[in-house]
């Protein structure tokens, strides 16, 4: 159920007060680790309107598209060319 929108463009429903989980993946990423099987389970027990951050050092679109799949909006911001900051809210 993947969504047109375009994740790069801050949503309404984006606040920073919002975000109730934070995983920084890029250890685990550079140890060759991959997070979604983390990213899936920690989303699972999620509210409607709470927000779940991932920190990577690039867009992880594989993994966002299998989370929009799964019911999620998405907005995707980039800090940095290293340092890119995805938010899954639950609708």
């Amino acid at each position: 159920m993947t969504t047109n929108h375009n994740i790069h463009e801050q949503p309404d429903w984006f606040s920073t007060n919002l975000i109730s989980e934070l995983l920084d993946a890029r250890e685990m990423l550079k140890s060759g680790q991959h997070p979604l099987a983390e990213v899936i389970q920690r989303t699972s027990d999620m509210k409607p309107g709470q927000i779940f951050e991932l920190i990577t050092p690039f867009t992880p679109m594989p993994m966002i598209e299998k989370i929009m799949d799964k019911g999620f909006s998405v907005y995707v911001k980039a800090i940095s060319d290293t340092e890119i900051h995805t938010y899954f809210s639950k609708a």
